[in-house]
């Protein structure tokens, strides 16, 4: 659109006084709303040039060689006479590379770049920029078409690199175009505008760029629509199970203002299973990562389908490769002689902290304080500078007790009271590299990142035993000797020791495993050399392990818990001296500078703390961790009992970070079902946390920041999302046009075979728009001043939606989903606004102000919402979830027999009711607080696959089943109530299983509570 304005004022300086009909000249001004003369041959929804401001507008209505326009900016100043120019082109948007992370307002002007030239927070009146910047190059890559070939309207002929999250933006054909090609670029640079394709038809020659233009009034065509038969699984609940919607559907969310609209839309950009994927990790070239299979490999070569490490040893399935370039910060262990670790991310990197709560009380000028951290949003940037956003950040405050109001004794009591109040335990949050150095000297001090042990265990060592003809079950006794080799001080692979119990368990290991030693006795020190005989070890110490030049190979960080156990434990006893405490245990090696890294690493991977404080010397430290491998030194002084029970836990890494200059990242992108985090080769643990936004004023500034969850790194939603943004008090006409604009943005992602979803918030302000409009226009008006066309307005918009065959070739599908947020004033559903889309829309999520004010979110009313695509799915559910719609139709018919129910309990008290009854109530609370309630600040319950909706959703209805038949075979509730609390407690409990762990181990753990659940009411009724 801001192309077709941009050649219009081109042409207009080229017109000469043979062109004059191609003016008119005001004859009328109302608000936004001008009637020009002398305007015969204009035709509807042309755009026009008003005024010599160069004003833009567009023709609505034609009264003989009158046009009425409703003009897009400010007409202040407009007079009678001033001229008008005619396009001859309608309203259009310009389509192409660079539409994503843009910000435009509803005519597609983009904000950012007009905020830049004009230095103002104000749009200026006439202003010209580009849509889509002409100055931005972007990388080509021809299709397989090639010069002689035929190309029609939709056919893709190449493709660009736009970002990191839409790596593939594919360049198609407009529709209506066609022929014979007869030049194609090579692959290369190009701006937007530059030719990439010249096609010939009936002796014709057309060009073509990677962008064109298209009329926003007009809907794109397509091959063929199709019936939607896809949910689009949001990750709530209650939306999911009860009111779910289809790729290609409509959906209207009315509310009243704080419902959570806004809120339900960002979850469904954040969650939704729409074609780009929302969780992505991001770092320098060369970056290692543990694979799922204990190896490592270099971030930049990891390949979609591959399966990373998770902190929990399972694997993660990568599937994206997100790339680009940003300002670099190198984070770095601190206090260390001999650093382990170090990474290189980029700016917006999502560092994990984790600060120890600090609290204190001091009395000073009359009165008592108590200091202690807490988290504060913060703003950074400015709106005038086009860079405000919103941080969290930990900072130290103070809440002051005054002795003269309260007493000094009274003050130091009310202080201690407040203190005890406060939280204690450690403060987790994140914050960008970028902003690191916003931080507190002391809070900066006191946060640390972590450090997590790996639980992978495979078999390695065992492995080559067994192919060199060994017991496979030494591998821990091999493991002790191979230590006892690299803790010795010599540099030739040999134990050597002064200690005459390690070298009585050095031969008896070797006797076991029948590797052939030589010993020796000089000046009390014995030396074990393995001869040429024992060649299994000898191989592996030199070719397999490495352990020839004293190093530890990272393979032994992935071994089995005993081998990693054997092998520290060795080390130990070889170059240690333990230390036994009361509140723990700590242990100095002193190791040669090639072994210090490999055994910092080792004691990390079990969970054991390990610093280097000086040069060669390592010390690990820990409780009952650090028992279970003493318990297998050999030495008497080191050796300690085997513990009964311990858990690895992450270790605290005291970091530093610093700029870097800017380079290139490299990140993966992993299931949305994933908790978000892998594992880099040093045991760093990366994740990073979304935000949040609100209303359009703060969309338009906290939108660009808020990101997706994401392991190592955070990249912005804004890279796969394009705002159109009109507030109440810009322009009107301007608030009219957006929702064509957004909506034409779609159909043309969803014609390069995307499943795009369009967030309409709020369509209520476009329709006061349009009533603004009418009333000017002097139109009849219908129900509260809307226009009488209102119904029909919003039906030629939704009807855009809908799942689609795209049109050209190669074939491929796609769809655009619709949900639309309405704000009835009041809450009154029965505003025209929202019963017109009601009317049109086929899901209807209908938010209650009481439930959001009870802090239950989402806060959809399950007695009013609806969906009408319960048939549609049916296909679907029967392929992948056959109980889900007889389970759905349980849930709900409890819910609505439990709301009955409470009229009856307001009258006559739940005593009165049946056992059957009771039990209504009772899993009906189970469901409205335990299911249908989620927390969105979780890592378990922010998103919810479809399969663990549905197990839960199983065993809530078992749960009901079995308790019906309970009471039906003579059992008192009361009493099974009472029997059956724990497996209650159960049910609450489920929605807290974490879907990172993967549906096959939940269903594990889904599946047993159901046992449970009928074995316990088979007890309690005996």
């Amino acid at each position: 659109m801001a192309g077709a304005m941009e050649n219009a004022r081109k042409e207009m300086s080229k017109l000469n006084g043979d062109k004059e009909s191609q003016y008119g000249s005001v004859f009328s001004v109302s608000g936004p709303v001008v009637i020009a003369q002398n305007m015969i041959g204009c035709a509807m929804y042309e755009l026009v040039r008003v005024g010599h401001d160069n004003l833009v507008g567009e023709v609505i209505r034609i009264e003989g060689d009158k046009a009425t326009i409703q003009v897009y900016e400010e007409t202040a100043g407009l007079t009678v006479g001033d001229p008008v120019l005619r396009t001859g082109k309608p309203l259009s948007v310009e389509l192409g590379p660079g539409l994503m992370e843009n910000i435009y307002d509803g005519i597609q002007r983009p904000l950012r770049a007009i905020q830049q030239i004009a230095d103002s927070i104000y749009i200026p009146r006439g202003i010209d920029t580009p849509s889509l910047s002409r100055e931005i190059k972007f990388d080509f890559t021809p299709g397989s078409l090639k010069v002689g070939d035929h190309i029609s309207g939709g056919d893709i002929y190449g493709s660009v690199f736009e970002n990191s999250l839409v790596s593939k933006h594919n360049i198609v054909l407009p529709p209506r175009a066609r022929g014979t090609i007869t030049h194609i670029a090579e692959a290369g640079s190009y701006n937007v505008d530059d030719t990439v394709l010249e096609v010939e038809f009936n002796g014709k020659t057309s060009k073509y760029s990677l962008m064109h233009t298209w009329p926003v009034r007009v809907p794109r065509p397509v091959t063929e629509k199709l019936s939607a038969h896809h949910p689009l699984l949001t990750g709530q609940r209650v939306l999911d199970a009860l009111f779910p919607c289809v790729q290609g559907g409509t959906t209207c969310i009315p509310g009243a203002f704080g419902c959570g609209k806004t809120v339900i839309s960002q979850a469904l950009s954040k969650y939704s299973n729409s074609d780009i994927i929302i969780y992505v990790g991001c770092f320098a070239e060369g970056t290692k990562v543990i694979m799922a299979d204990g190896s490592d490999m270099p971030i930049e070569k990891i390949q979609i389908g591959d399966s990373v490490m998770g902190s929990d040893g399972l694997p993660r399935k990568v599937v994206d490769l997100p790339r680009g370039v940003d300002d670099m910060y190198l984070v770095t262990e601190k206090d260390s002689a001999q650093p382990q670790i170090s990474f290189t991310c980029n700016a917006t990197h999502d560092l994990i902290l984790k600060t120890p709560q600090s609290v204190s009380i001091s009395t000073e000028n009359e009165q008592t304080s108590v200091s202690f951290l807490h988290r504060v949003n913060r703003e950074i940037g400015s709106i005038e500078s086009g860079s405000c956003r919103v941080i969290e950040i930990v900072e130290r405050t103070s809440v002051s007790f005054s002795h003269s109001q309260l007493g000094a004794e009274a003050a130091r009591a009310k202080a201690e009271q407040f203190a005890d109040s406060v939280d204690k335990t450690d403060i987790n949050w994140t914050i960008e590299a970028r902003d690191v150095t916003l931080m507190s000297q002391d809070v900066r001090n006191a946060s640390v990142q972590s450090i997590s042990p790996i639980l992978h265990e495979n078999a390695r060592l065992a492995s080559y035993l067994n192919s060199n003809g060994l017991n496979a079950q030494l591998a821990p006794q091999i493991a002790y000797l191979l230590g006892s080799i690299i803790g010795s001080p010599m540099q030739s692979p040999a134990i050597c020791t002064k200690d005459s119990e390690l070298v009585d368990q050095a031969e008896h290991y070797a006797e076991k495993a029948g590797l052939h030693m030589r010993k020796s006795v000089k000046e009390s020190e014995t030396v074990i050399n393995f001869e040429s005989s024992s060649i299994p070890l000898q191989g592996m110490i030199a070719r397999e392990l490495g352990v020839i030049s004293k190093t530890i190979p990272t393979t032994f960080t992935r071994e089995s818990m005993d081998v990693r156990e054997s092998l520290a434990a060795a080390i130990v006893d070889a170059a240690g001296t333990v230390d036994f405490t009361e509140s723990e245990i700590v242990a100095e090696v002193s190791l040669i500078s090639e072994a210090v890294s490999g055994f910092v690493n080792l004691a990390r991977s079990l969970g054991i703390r390990a610093s280097v404080p000086q040069e060669n010397t390592v010390i690990i430290s820990g409780k009952e961790v650090l028992r279970s491998v003493l318990s297998k030194c050999a030495i008497s002084r080191n050796k300690a009992d085997a513990p009964k029970s311990f858990k690895r836990e992450a270790q605290d890494l005291i970091f530093d970070i610093r700029p870097l200059e800017p380079a290139k990242y490299f990140g993966i992108s992993l299931d949305k079902t994933s908790d978000h985090q892998f594992m880099l080769s040093n045991m760093a643990l990366v994740h990073n946390c979304g935000e949040r936004g609100n209303e359009m004023a703060e969309v338009l500034m906290d939108f660009p920041e808020l990101s997706i969850d994401i392991d190592g790194r955070k990249e912005p939603i804004m890279k796969r999302t394009a705002l159109v943004a009109n507030t109440s008090n810009m322009p009107v006409a301007a608030r009219e046009a957006s929702i064509y604009t957004g909506i034409t943005l779609s159909e043309y992602f969803r014609d390069q075979g995307k499943d795009v979803a369009m967030m309409a918030d709020s369509s209520s302000r476009w329709a006061e728009a349009l009533r603004e409009i009418s009333g000017r226009l002097g139109e009849m008006p219908a129900d509260q001043g809307y226009p009488a066309y209102l119904g029909a307005k919003l039906a030629s918009f939704y009807e855009r939606a809908g799942a689609a065959v795209c049109l050209g070739n190669p074939s491929r599908n796609g769809s655009v989903t619709v949900v639309g947020a309405v704000s009835p004033p009041g809450g009154d559903f029965s505003d025209p606004v929202t019963s017109a889309t009601l009317g049109i829309t086929q899901v209807f999520w209908g938010l209650d102000k009481k439930l959001a004010q009870r802090k239950h979110f989402p806060s959809v009313n399950t007695s009013l919402s609806y969906s009408k695509y319960m048939n549609s799915l049916s296909k679907y559910y029967e392929d992948n979830y056959p109980e889900f719609p007889d389970l759905r139709d349980k849930v709900k018919e409890i819910i609505s027999n439990a709301e009955e129910l409470e009229q009856v309990v307001q009258l006559v008290g739940k005593s009165a009711l049946s056992d059957g009854d009771k039990i209504t109530l009772d899993v009906s609370s189970l469901i409205q607080e335990d299911f249908l309630q989620q927390n969105g600040y979780s890592t378990y319950d922010a998103f919810c696959p479809i399969w663990k909706t549905n197990a839960m959703m199983k065993n809530l209805i078992t749960y009901y089943d079995e308790a019906q038949k309970a009471v039906a075979a003579g059992s008192a509730w009361n009493k099974l109530a009472e029997s059956t609390a724990d497996i209650k407690h159960a049910l609450s409990s489920q929605k807290f299983f974490e879907p990172s762990l993967g549906e096959e181990a939940l269903n594990k753990e889904f599946g047993a509570l159901n046992q449970r659940i009928v074995d316990s009411f088979a007890a309690a009724a005996e």
